[in-house]
């Protein structure tokens, strides 16, 4: 289940929020505008480190300091665009993961996985939202396997406005060096259907470190 969606850009200011934190007009070219944060050490990054750019510094500061647009509009993105496509009540991820796939051959995600392998650890019945901020084509975007170990791997293509709904869970996907002139930035969440849940799952995120339950990892669906 790789199924693309649209939603209206004007209802949820994701692309204008983020556009202001970094106060410039085009995130595709933010490379150019804030050239002096793309250092070499970015092609030295890896599965463990590749959050830690000045980027991902200046956003996360943002999005867990009180950044209540962002939140709310994530939480309406869910009730209003999520709910009605999917035929069963689930808990979601807590905040968006923010992704930054810059040119010159670099990678946002380093590793071709399935967010269930032993690395990620994510609990099965996950379903994942890849959401682009920025025009996705090509190597700059995210590229999946339809079936798991089909290795038939295609690329999302899109713009900001469109979002997938798919099975990274347990599909292969990642990253191509970017050999475009663009930078694609885009949101990624999980969400868990009731039926899937285990309040007991002992596991935890490679990333962040917390448990894949509520309070923790997951939000409760109100």
């Amino acid at each position: 289940m790789n199924i693309k969606y649209t939603y209206d850009t004007k209802k949820y200011r994701f692309r204008e929020l983020v556009s202001e934190l970094y106060q410039v007009d085009k995130l595709e070219k933010i490379h150019e505008d804030k050239s002096d944060w793309v250092r070499d050490e970015y092609k030295k990054l890896n599965v463990h480190n590749e959050n830690t750019t000045d980027f991902h510094d200046i956003f996360y500061k943002r999005l867990n300091n009180n950044w209540t647009e962002l939140y709310d509009a994530y939480d309406d993105f869910i009730h209003n665009e999520v709910v009605p496509i999917l035929d069963e009540k689930f808990h979601y991820q807590y905040l968006p993961s923010f992704r930054v796939h810059l040119p010159d051959e670099n990678q946002a995600v380093h590793t071709w996985h399935s967010d269930s392998d032993q690395l990620h650890k994510h609990p099965n019945g996950e379903i994942n939202i890849w959401l682009p901020l920025t025009r996705c084509y090509g190597t700059n975007t995210m590229w999946m396997e339809s079936e798991p170990f089909k290795l038939d791997f295609k690329p999302f293509e899109g713009e900001c406005g469109d979002f997938w709904v798919n099975h990274g869970n347990v599909c292969i996907h990642g990253n191509k060096p970017n050999l475009t002139n663009i930078t694609r930035m885009s949101f990624d969440f999980r969400i868990i259907p009731l039926s899937k849940y285990n309040p007991d799952h002992s596991l935890t995120s490679e990333s962040r470190s917390t448990k894949f339950i509520v309070g923790e990892y997951y939000k409760e669906l109100k």
